[in-house]
Formats: C-alpha cells, structure tokens, sequence
C-alpha cells in the first residue's frame, strides 16, 4: 500500500530513527507525500521561537531522511498533540497515520498504562468515517532529533 499522502507525526525530543525507513517505504515513490508534523505545548509556542525551531528541525530531517522522490512538507501546529494530528490529517486528507510510539517509561510500567496518551487517544479517537489509517510502529531506544548532526553514512539518509 503506498499512501499518496502520508502524515508523520514527530515529537523532536524523542524521535526513533527507525521510522523514517517506514515512512519511505510507505509513501507513493514519484508525486507521494510525507507530512512531518510536530505540535508544540501552545505556551511555547506564543514566542515564535520555538515555532521557527521546530520548522528548521523538520525541514533539516526531510532533506536528510525522506527519500528525494516523495516531497515532505515540514508543518508545525500548536495545542493538543492527538487533536492537531486529527485536524493536520483532515487539512491534508492524509491517506495514512504513521504514528511512533515510545517504550513505556518506568512510571508508565508502574501504573499499567501501556502506550502514552497521545498514541493512545489517535488510535481510539479516529472519526469514524475518516479517510485516513492509522499504523502505529513500536520506537526503540528514542534519539534527540533535534540534536543530530547530519550523518551522511546513516542507511536511511538520501544519496
């Protein structure tokens, strides 16, 4: 299946690397899209500052881990992380939700809960009859992508 137009949601503080091979295998080859979304707390992102930092790293992972042949468009949204996925999936009409989810922390095995709640709310909170699917795919041990430095010899950066 490959999604002509493909959301990505990103939490840049703890973004596994592992995705973006998935995300590249899951987008339409020639004219498919990847949206790289990440949404900030609203208090951070009133400034700007945090906005326009956001906006660089996206734009910074599209050009060094999305394939050149799928276009991705960097967006950056504010407020409640699973109801600015839904909304940027509906602006988009996104085909397809390749949502990371993290290892439960400590705390999170303690208390039962499983996955975090943003994962937890797009999976059980998709509209019915929305047009997009959601795939959530499991992180191993969550990197900063904020910040890397570009690394050429990754096996899923562009040639």
């Amino acid at each position: 299946m490959a999604a002509e137009r493909l959301l990505l949601p990103i939490d840049l503080e703890r973004c596994p690397f592992e995705i973006f091979p998935l995300a590249n295998g899951f987008a339409k080859p020639f004219g498919g899209e990847v949206i790289l979304l990440h949404v900030l707390d609203p208090r951070s992102a009133a400034g700007g500052t945090a906005v326009d930092t956001a906006r660089r790293h996206l734009e910074h992972i599209s050009r060094d881990l999305i394939r050149s042949s799928v276009e991705a468009r960097p967006r950056v949204r504010a407020g409640i992380p699973h109801e600015e996925i839904f909304a940027e999936a509906a602006a988009t009409r996104a085909d397809l939700i390749l949502l990371p989810v993290h290892p439960p922390s400590i705390w999170r095995k303690l208390v039962g809960s499983g996955h975090g709640s943003t994962a937890r709310n797009v999976v059980a909170g998709a509209p019915c009859g929305s047009t997009s699917s959601t795939v959530t795919v499991p992180g191993s041990a969550p990197r900063a992508a904020a910040s890397t430095s570009t690394n050429r010899s990754h096996p899923s950066s562009r040639s």
